[in-house]
């Protein structure tokens, strides 16, 4: 018999020995296999040359500028704001943050101080930096489509978190760098300002999340039908597209943090 645990003032259900929680964990390697199976093929299609760097290139346009889009801006209009336990979310926000600040104060005080604060942001940004949509959606996708679908709504919220909070930040500390290897070359404060603030709202990701919300209220959290299959045909093209395209871009890639910083 299912119980009901309190939770923010929320009832949730919860069966410990239920068949739908034991239904997720056997679905644990299923979904490991899918996912790393797909970025599996598209490694060896670069390696191999089955698929060129142009072409490559190609599906990465697609992934990030159609389908991806599409996915946010379908799930923004739909996504249920009752349902969802805002103190969890702040609690991602905070972790965030917090190993933003720390990973950020230690580069300060052991790096050089010739590259000190490009490499302050430089790190921060490597720290809290994930993959949510390209790897953690298909993989919590493949365990919860069926048991918990509305797990799925957190990870179009918490994502665009770094990219409109912590990256600006980030990329504020290279301005400074900047500053102090070419002090002749200096901008106004309001003009990097500016130009962090055009960045972020430049960036598809966080302008489809602002269209999508916007969206979610004037269409009565419903996709208009005549759209309806127009966009669920390519939200729904990117889950494997993205495993297929993440393969593709490790192939060759080698990083060298001296660049990065210089």
């Amino acid at each position: 018999m299912d119980t009901y645990v309190a939770i923010h003032g929320k009832n949730i259900s919860h069966n410990p020995l239920s068949s739908s929680q034991a239904m997720s964990i056997d679905k644990l390697f299923p979904a490991l296999l899918e996912c790393f199976g797909i970025i599996l093929c598209g490694y060896i299609a670069g390696r191999t040359d089955i698929i060129t760097s142009c072409q490559a290139k190609g599906l990465g346009n697609f992934v990030s500028k159609f389908a991806l889009l599409a996915l946010l801006f379908k799930n923004m209009v739909v996504l249920d704001f009752n349902n969802v336990i805002w103190s969890f979310l702040w609690s991602f926000l905070i972790a965030k943050v917090s190993v933003f600040v720390q990973v950020c104060v230690l580069t300060l005080a052991v790096a050089s101080p010739e590259s000190r604060y490009s490499k302050a942001g430089l790190y921060s940004i490597f720290a809290t930096q994930s993959n949510d949509f390209a790897l953690g959606y298909p993989i919590v996708d493949a365990l919860y489509r069926n048991t918990h679908p509305e797990y799925l709504q957190y990870i179009y919220l918490v994502a665009p978190v770094s990219l409109m909070l912590l990256n600006p930040i980030g990329f504020a500390f290279c301005e400074v760098q900047k500053w102090k290897d070419h002090p002749e070359r200096q901008q106004g404060k309001l003009q990097i300002i500016r130009v962090l603030l055009l960045q972020v709202l430049k960036n598809p990701i966080v302008f489809m999340v602002v269209v999508g919300i916007v969206s979610h209220f004037v269409l009565g959290q419903r996709i208009p039908a005549v759209m309806e299959e127009f966009v669920d045909g390519l939200a729904n093209s990117f889950g494997g597209a993205a495993l297929f395209y993440l393969g593709l871009s490790m192939v060759g890639q080698r990083v060298h943090m001296s660049c990065l910083v210089k």
